[in-house]
């Protein structure tokens, strides 16, 4: 099957579940599921990893997990109403599983191309944190600690930026 007659199936299959959720007969937090499922679907019946451009159908598909998880969640009746910090979190684990599932496995690529999801995993995880704090009432006491760890990470970016420019020029 041509990659062509493969995306003309998968755009038809969207459409459907397009209009039925337009329709009501799916209703909203399945069609989270139903869709992720999909671009994960997608990328397997691409290829996966055969190809580096898959990635563009993994990187929603584990996104849109992400939220589907999250929503359905937060919309249990009788549940209390979730830490927003999961959702980042949730969303950081979403980089992470593309990181695992794709780009590590492309050891021909450059460093940036194999490990460019951790840098929003790592970001996420961050504002998770953040939000964790903020939402528990230790916010005020870790503030001051938080402006001296930036300034901290500035320096050391720095520091390891001239380092690699130096050894890189050493080798040419």
């Amino acid at each position: 099957m041509s990659k062509t007659y493969k995306g003309g199936i998968l755009l038809i299959i969207a459409g459907v579940f397009l209009l039925l959720n337009q329709l009501g007969v799916i209703p909203g937090q399945a069609f989270l599921f139903l869709l992720a499922l999909g671009f994960i679907a997608t990328y397997a019946l691409l290829g996966g990893r055969k190809e580096y451009g898959n990635v563009g159908f993994l990187i929603p598909g584990t996104v849109l997990l992400s939220i589907a998880v999250f929503a359905a969640a937060s919309g249990r009746p009788g549940y209390q109403e979730l830490n927003p910090a999961y959702f980042f979190l949730g969303l950081s684990i979403s980089f992470l599983a593309v990181f695992l599932v794709h780009t590590f496995w492309f050891t021909n690529k450059d460093h940036g191309e194999r490990f460019w999801p951790i840098y929003p995993a790592a970001g996420l995880l961050v504002l998770a944190g953040i939000i964790s704090f903020s939402i528990s009432g230790q916010w005020f006491e870790y503030l001051n600690l938080i402006n001296y760890l930036w300034i901290i990470a500035l320096i050391a970016v720095g520091i390891w930026m001239i380092v690699v420019s130096i050894k890189r020029n050493k080798k040419a």
